[in-house]
């Protein structure tokens, strides 16, 4: 058995505790959002929202939440917890910590504010989508500050923690990958300045292309989102069959080959113009080489671990092979989460390789990438709220919610495969789809179906995981 130290001090399980539920709020917001997605395309509703625009609108406020701001409240949970507290560290400095966690709270409450009202432009940038407004600017600044001072604190708190050595035996995995996920956090704010720079210092200084302002650091994002997937992935495995899937060593040298794409990354701002397509190409095979590799490992590792813990069965044989899956705890969520994340982030991988043009297909990988992420963190959260001495306000909806959320989510990817296979482009809507061809149209139709039981599913975690953080305290 790996044991790893979860006794938390009262600070850190405030910090905890506030991270998790603000990710968790922000997933509440996301689904407003995709509500009024709904209500704008309905006849005299969509007369009393604000603008004539309000649908995508709706859309940036969706997106931002549910893939940015979602990811990056959920990675400070697990910065708190794995570099804090596994580390047996008081955080260096708790002021610092709490102003990072509320400016982020802040930037984020401007972001919901500007696209409630409307206020600005919708632009469907690339990992990163906009409205044109004052206030929207000052929220994505104001989060960038908080999340830059989150990790300063927590850099600092593992260096701390090193110097005083406070941690017994070797430097626990899972604070090393946690660790290797807010260096990328750090690129990824580095790439966005020197965007930012190069455009504002170049010959047309009066204007700012999001596109190019987002489109490299939100690449080395994608590279924090997998990692905190992956470290989240040992987490299930250590909670469910008490080991790790990989040797301390060999875990942690996976974690270096992701770092080794993101280190290159600030100095191509150098290198190319960013209004160039070598710009743009550069990133994209930085993503390409560089998250493939080392998450195939832990993917495989994963798999055999599972393999090799489910009850033996009579080998030779399908009787045996169906006793040993029927053997494995598909009713422990912290299993079921573990094993969809990894086929739906595995199902997004795989349309990747399909892609050509910009129809469907394109958000149909990053819809599995992304799922598969979503899965993980919900996944963690009830034993975070354990760790938070607290009970599960519904054991039965914390069982049944993985799979809801993973059907629908699955339904939606393979809906917007076939759809993009057969020519539905990306970033259309209603007429402009074309649906002249029975395929499109069954591949749109399970999109509709499959986008409603995911949300079901976001439903049940969020009521669950909120019910469950404001019920009492257990009894020690």
């Amino acid at each position: 058995m790996e044991s790893i130290k979860q006794d938390l001090n009262k600070e850190i399980q405030r910090l905890v505790f506030a991270w998790l539920f603000f990710s968790i709020s922000s997933l509440i917001f996301a689904g407003i959002f995709a509500f009024l997605v709904a209500m704008a395309r309905t006849p005299i509703v969509q007369d009393i929202l604000p603008g004539k625009d309000y649908i995508h609108v709706a859309l940036v406020g969706h997106v931002i939440l549910s893939v940015v701001i979602w990811f990056l409240a959920f990675q400070g949970v697990l910065w708190i917890l794995t570099c804090t507290g596994f580390l047996n560290v008081r955080i260096f400095n708790p002021t610092a910590g709490w102003l990072g966690f509320w400016l982020s709270v802040a930037g984020t409450t401007f972001i919901v504010i500007t696209a409630l009202f409307g206020l600005g432009t919708p632009l469907f940038i690339n990992y990163i989508p906009v409205l044109t407004h004052p206030l929207f600017y000052s929220g994505l600044l104001l989060l960038t500050l908080g999340i830059s001072i989150t990790l300063l604190v927590i850099f600092l708190s593992i260096w701390k923690s090193v110097r005083e050595r406070t941690y017994t035996g070797r430097f626990p995995i899972l604070t090393f990958g946690m660790a290797m996920s807010g260096i990328s956090v750090f690129f990824a704010i580095i790439c966005f300045s020197l965007s930012y720079y190069f455009q504002a210092s170049g010959p047309e200084r009066g204007s700012l292309d999001f596109e190019s302002l987002f489109w490299g650091g939100g690449h080395i994002l994608q590279f924090s989102n997998t990692i905190a997937m992956v470290t989240v992935w040992l987490f299930l495995t250590n909670i469910v069959f008490k080991t790790f899937p990989l040797r301390d060593g060999f875990g942690k040298a996976a974690y270096l080959f992701y770092i080794l794409f993101i280190l290159p990354s600030p100095f191509f701002y150098f290198v190319y113009d960013v209004s160039s397509q070598e710009y743009r190409d550069v990133f994209t095979r930085l993503m390409q080489y560089g998250l493939g590799p080392s998450t195939g490992i832990f993917a495989i590792a994963l798999i055999s671990t599972i393999g090799s813990k489910g009850i033996e069965g009579k080998s030779g044989n399908w009787n045996g092979l169906i006793s040993k899956v029927k053997g494995l705890p598909w009713k422990d969520p912290a299993f079921s989460s573990l094993v969809i994340s990894a086929a739906v982030f595995a199902l997004g991988g795989i349309i990747s390789l399909t892609i050509s043009g910009s129809d469907t297909r394109i958000p149909s990988h990053y819809h599995g990438v992304i799922g598969g992420v979503t899965l993980a963190f919900m996944g963690l959260t009830n034993h975070i709220i354990h760790l938070l001495k607290k009970d599960i306000y519904s054991k039965r909806l914390s069982s049944l919610q993985p799979y809801i959320y993973g059907i629908g989510q699955t339904l939606f990817v393979i809906g917007m495969f076939l759809a993009g296979a057969h020519g539905v482009q990306r970033k259309t809507f209603g007429a402009d789809q074309n649906l002249d061809d029975f395929t499109k149209v069954i591949g749109m139709v399970i999109v509709g179906l499959g986008g409603l039981i995911a949300i079901a599913g976001g439903i049940m975690f969020v009521t669950n995981s909120i019910l469950s953080l404001l019920k009492h305290r257990k009894e020690a």
